[in-house]
């Protein structure tokens, strides 16, 4: 990866309806395979709507590459809904956007989220749902670990 530009997105809060969805965590992780990455983590405050605790850091090359490797290898195999944004076929009402080198790979309709009008043509197994899940945990993790509150 030495030298690939990369960035990982986890967006909990996906799901909406009629009234768009509520952001509850956000955890992005950009950088290049050289010169190590910035981690922000970002969670909506205890009884707040739109206020966040907002945190930051950087890690090494070395601490992100390992990562960023086996997310993509996770992510590779794992389905997408379609039509994009139609479904949470993950039942997490989170996203992960990721993109490296060729390699993109989204899920959970982006900014507006999922809107549930329509249901998704592909569907995630059981397997894969835990597989997610784990994606999401190491994803929260990583960001909690690896960040501290701004000033």
């Amino acid at each position: 990866m030495t030298g690939s530009t990369f960035r990982l997105t986890l967006r909990e809060g996906i799901v909406g309806g009629f009234v768009g969805p509520t952001l509850k965590k956000v955890v992005e992780i950009r950088g290049d395979g050289s010169s190590g990455a910035t981690v922000m983590h970002m969670s909506l405050k205890p009884e707040a709507k739109n206020d966040y605790l907002t945190q930051s850091g950087a890690v090494s090359t070395e601490q992100v590459t390992s990562l960023i490797g086996m997310i993509k290898q996770q992510l590779e195999q794992l389905p997408v809904e379609e039509p994009f944004g139609s479904e949470d076929i993950y039942g997490l009402d989170t996203a992960i956007m990721f993109s490296v080198d060729d390699f993109q790979w989204a899920n959970g309709g982006g900014p507006e989220g999922c809107t549930g009008n329509q249901e998704s043509t592909r569907k995630a197994t059981p397997e894969q749902k835990q597989v997610f899940a784990e994606l999401v945990d190491m994803i929260t993790r990583f960001g909690m670990e690896h960040t501290q509150p701004e000033a």
